[in-house]
């Protein structure tokens, strides 16, 4: 087949939303698709070292200035898109949706080309700033809705979500289908835990936990915060580092200065996204917690990372994180805002080695088996594969 993707993701960077489109076009594009992506022109080139490299990537420029940039490419990138149906002529558009960017409608309008939307959020629970204007926000969700009912199949990561629009917008069930966030096990694997240490310039004997990510209110790292005084009481030995960055970091350092703590919470920062697997490696025990900031929980790629790497992990109760580390059995899970639960499951997990241990073999052997991005990949496969016929007739006409 000839897959077009569309995307308003910069693909230089190892952002999530980045990292799903180009893991999943690269996984089309091993199974032996053509595939070419639109998308726009990278802040910084693709290393060519990276697999990202092989992507045939068709830039539109954009201005970064002056909040110029989602303008602007929504200016040229329906253009762009257009010549390549024309000219190309795939067999259908994989649309990785954004907010405000609606140029495969705008091509499907004129050619009737097929597209399947990929949906990992809703406009009116996700926008901020100046898209959260009422009247802008219910014109994106207008669009989304426009867009769904046109589309041959709806995907999301997310169930909750598709029951959402199955339920407000009439989305048939049939053309609604979960295809879940996947891991890298190549670039994700068991490594030596003392001496990741050693590399990182940590102390060896730990224990430490870990949390690797993005710093988002959703991601409810301030509860890790309140458990740590509860772990230091049974394990006064214990580390915990917070290896990222992003909006919520000056809040959870001051925070951890007010309660005493800055010394047993180091603050990592950013690190290299090849250095990833290398702190995971060298935690104990790794939290993907989660803090209901609207109403679908998602689905946590650093969980499956985490996974990857032979680490237990310590969630969130309830969808997408603790009934998902329960029936896999790779760790514990804890009800949102009770620190203390949340304290008492990290010390079992620290003073159980054997228990972590047999847990993270759990968590590895679920994801080899049925969670990698060629997974995912042979599942967007076959939804393309469903909708492509159309795009035959189409072009035949």
């Amino acid at each position: 087949m000839r897959i077009l993707v569309f995307c308003d993701e910069d693909l230089s960077v190892a952002a999530g939303g980045a990292r799903q489109v180009a893991e999943l076009t690269l996984g089309l594009q091993r199974l032996g698709h053509e595939l070419r992506v639109v998308a726009p022109r990278p802040r910084s080139p693709i290393v060519r070292t990276t697999a990202y490299s092989q992507l045939e990537l068709v830039q539109v420029p954009v201005l970064r200035r002056l909040g110029l940039r989602p303008l602007t490419f929504l200016a040229l990138s329906g253009c762009i898109l257009l010549f390549q149906i024309v000219r190309w002529k795939p067999d259908v558009i994989v649309w990785f949706d954004s907010p405000g960017q609606w140029a495969p409608l705008l091509c499907y309008a004129l050619t009737r080309c097929p597209y399947v939307l990929f949906v990992n959020g809703l406009p009116d629970e996700e926008v901020a700033g100046l898209w959260q204007w009422t009247p802008l926000r219910a014109w994106l969700q207008a669009v989304l809705k426009t867009a769904a009912r046109r589309a041959s199949a709806v995907v999301s990561i997310c169930p909750e979500i598709l029951d959402r629009m199955q339920k407000e917008w009439g989305i048939p069930r049939a053309q609604s289908v979960t295809i879940r966030n996947g891991v890298d096990i190549e670039e994700f694997q068991p490594i030596d835990c003392a001496e990741s240490r050693r590399q990182l310039g940590l102390e060896t004997s730990g224990p430490y936990v870990g949390f690797v990510g993005g710093f988002f209110p959703w991601h409810h790292l301030d509860q890790l915060l309140d458990a740590v005084p509860g772990v230091l009481r049974s394990i006064p030995q214990a580390r915990f580092l917070l290896v990222g960055d992003g909006e919520t970091r000056t809040d959870l350092e001051a925070k951890a200065r007010t309660m005493g703590i800055e010394s047993a919470v180091q603050f990592v920062g950013r690190v290299p996204f090849q250095l990833v697997p290398r702190w995971i490696a060298a935690c104990d025990v790794c939290v993907v917690l989660h803090k209901p900031t609207r109403s679908y929980p998602g689905d946590s790629m650093k969980l499956w990372e985490y996974l990857a790497c032979a680490r237990a992990v310590v969630t969130t109760t309830g969808p997408g994180y603790g009934d998902l580390v329960d029936s896999i059995g790779c760790g514990l899970a804890a009800p949102s805002d009770q620190a203390e639960e949340l304290a008492r499951q990290l010390v079992y997990l620290l003073q159980h080695q054997e228990v972590r241990q047999s847990m993270g073999k759990q968590g590895r052997a679920a994801v080899v088996k049925a969670h990698t991005w060629a997974a995912r990949a042979l599942e967007l496969e076959h939804v393309c594969r469903i909708n492509s016929s159309r795009a035959r007739n189409c072009f035949a006409a």
